[in-house]
This record gives structure tokens, C-alpha cells and sequence, in this order.
């Protein structure tokens, strides 16, 4: 490190300290690491005079003596998605806390790129490893043997022995959302989803069949329309139901982005939400609050999946035995998009 003074100053070092206080290395050492076996007076002089030459331990001498880096690997779908930019501020926030930093990267759901991200890590020698949405499910265990470095998934878009991973009940928030626009006599129940080789899809997918046959409503194939989980999808899923002869009363949405979508297809038709049309989303990302009629959904508690999963990668890397397969419970949220259905709807029904 240098000391005040600009470009050229000379570096402040441990021998500096020692020299400026009339003391050993190895006082020096105890005083900056904090160790007991010093006395306070001289503890506080030389953190004094390491203050006032501005002295910074020098973060690869640190993690040569302790044998690690204080870095974190999250590695996410993509920076753009709403639900993410609710974990990360989290899972740094927790990391910051306990000294660590974190670099953040890109996968966008394309195994190969996961795998450089990953290859990029290891390279870096980070700590331990954060992977929100991953696709290498079965790739991960073995990852995790070969490599010896600690990894935490977080709702993992694939299947996955893997043993540390936080998620949440997926079939159990669909099922609640289904129920609710049975309960408020709704029997014509659209869903709009993502495909099933992403397993939040299947799981939701599964959630909403269940809501209805506990309703005791059938189960029509036409009122499911799987799109990509985006804002465009639920435009297209409400145009093509709506056309329906006969059409939904109410929409599941696979996300909240995708709840978007279906209020403006709804609104395209000249239908109002919710007097015409109940729509529930996923999710509960801050513009679910502030979309018109504010947006009825299913929250998921982004920022303590987070937490839970960076103190899950924590204790693996302290060596501690960590929580392992957490999942979390959401909750139905009532806001303004949902009512019971239409008199014409009624009569259909």
C-alpha cells in the first residue's frame, strides 16, 4: 500500500509500522489481526500510526495467510429480471456483513455459458458459489465433489439432486391462487405458464390443476396457454383465451410480468379488470404494486431466499453443517385485480 500523498508516495508496510512504533513484526501482526495476546495501550498505539500513515492490509497477503479470497461467485439468468434484482441487493448485503464481496454474472438460462461462469469462479478462486435459476441440475453434486468449493442453488429452473438449494413451494402458491378464484365463484380459470422443462412451470402448472379439482371445476386444456414467462406472453395467452367462445372469467399467471400482459390483452378487448376479468400473478415484484388496478399475486419472499442462501454457503464454507433444501412458503397478496365474476358470467356459469 502507499501512503497519503499521490502517485509515487511510498508504500506504508508492516515494517513501516513496526519502525514508526519501536516494536517488533510480530507485535505489529498481533495489533492489526486483533490477537489477545497484546496489551491494549500498545494495541491502540499501532493502530494509531497504522491509521496515520494510511495503511490497508493487503488483501493477497490476507488470503495467503487464511487460505481464502473473502469473495463470492452469484451467478444469475440476467440482471433485467425483476425477481432477481430483489435477491441480490440480499445475498449482498448478508455477504458484506461477514467481509466477503461478490462478483455478479450472467447465464441466461444457457447451460454452456453456466458452465464458463462457473469454470470463470473457479479460476478466481472465489469461496463459495450463489447460482439463481440453474440449468445444470444433475451437474451440480459432482461439481461439488471435484471441486471442494461450497454451492447453493437458488429455485434451480431444473431437477437437481443437489443438497443445498433454497426454493419455494411452487405447486403450493399456484394451488392457493387457483382456489381463490374458485372461491370467488369464478369456473372458467385460464392459466398462462412457461414450458415444462422449466420446473417453476411444471410445479405451477401442477398447482393450478389441483386448485381446480379441489374447487371441483373441470379441467379444460383449452383455457392453458404456455408462453415464456415475459410481459409479450401474457398479451399473446389473453388474446388467445379471450377469443375462446367460451372464455376465461379469471387468469393464473405463470409471473407477474406475465399478469402485465394479460391486463393490457384484457383491456385491448375493451374488458375491465376486475369488474370483467380477475387476473392473479406470481412473484409480487415491487411493479405488481403499482401496475392499475394494483396486481393481486402470489409473494414470494425474494430477499429472505437470499439471506437463507447466502447463510447456507456461509456455514458450508466455516466448515458448519448448513441448512440444506429449504423451502419457502409464499403467500397470496389481495390487491385490486381481482373480484367475484360478472352478472354475464354468472349466467354462463
Amino acid at each position: 500500500m502507499v501512503a497519503r500523498g499521490g502517485r509515487g508516495a511510498r508504500r506504508v508496510t508492516v515494517k513501516s509500522i513496526a519502525r514508526e512504533a519501536g516494536v517488533s513484526l510480530t507485535t505489529v501482526s498481533r495489533a492489526l489481526n486483533d490477537r489477545p495476546d497484546i496489551d491494549a495501550e500498545t494495541r491502540g498505539r499501532i493502530l494509531s500510526i497504522a491509521q496515520r500513515l494510511g495503511y490497508h492490509p493487503s488483501s493477497l497477503a490476507r488470503s495467503l495467510a487464511t487460505q481464502r479470497t473473502q469473495t463470492l461467485g452469484l451467478a444469475v439468468r440476467t440482471l433485467s429480471d425483476m425477481w432477481v434484482v430483489e435477491i441480490v441487493p440480499a445475498i449482498e448485503e448478508m455477504a458484506h456483513t461477514a467481509g466477503y464481496e461478490v462478483f455478479v454474472t450472467t447465464h441466461y438460462a444457457e447451460p454452456d455459458r453456466e458452465r464458463r461462469v462457473l469454470d470463470t469462479f473457479r479460476s478466481r478462486q472465489v469461496d463459495g458459489i450463489l447460482v439463481i435459476s440453474a440449468t445444470l441440475g444433475e451437474a451440480y453434486p459432482p461439481f461439488q465433489e471435484e471441486w471442494g468449493i461450497p454451492l447453493v442453488l437458488i429455485s434451480p429452473l431444473v431437477d437437481t439432486a443437489h443438497r443445498l438449494v433454497v426454493g419455494n413451494d411452487e405447486t403450493g402458491g399456484a394451488r392457493a391462487a387457483a382456489r381463490y378464484l374458485a372461491e370467488l365463484g369464478h369456473r372458467r380459470i385460464g392459466h398462462i405458464g412457461a414450458p415444462s422443462w422449466a420446473r417453476p412451470g411444471r410445479e405451477r402448472l401442477a398447482g393450478y390443476h389441483l386448485g381446480l379439482a379441489e374447487a371441483g371445476l373441470a379441467d379444460d386444456p383449452a383455457l392453458v396457454y404456455i408462453g415464456d414467462a415475459g410481459v409479450d406472453s401474457g398479451l399473446k395467452g389473453a388474446e388467445a383465451l379471450l377469443a375462446l367462445p367460451d372464455p376465461p372469467t379469471a387468469f393464473f399467471c405463470f409471473s407477474d410480468l406475465t399478469a402485465v400482459g394479460v391486463l393490457r390483452g384484457a383491456r385491448a378487448r375493451g374488458l375491465r379488470v376486475p369488474e370483467d376479468v380477475s387476473v392473479v400473478g406470481f412473484d409480487d415484484v415491487q411493479l405488481a404494486r403499482y401496475v392499475e388496478p394494483p396486481l393481486t399475486t402470489i409473494r414470494q419472499n425474494m430477499a429472505e431466499m437470499g439471506r437463507r442462501a447466502t447463510r447456507m454457503l456461509l456455514d458450508a464454507i466455516d466448515g458448519s453443517e448448513p441448512e440444506a433444501a429449504v423451502e419457502l412458503q409464499p403467500r397470496l397478496v389481495l390487491r385490486g385485480s381481482c373480484a367475484p365474476p360478472g352478472k354475464e358470467a354468472s349466467r354462463r356459469a
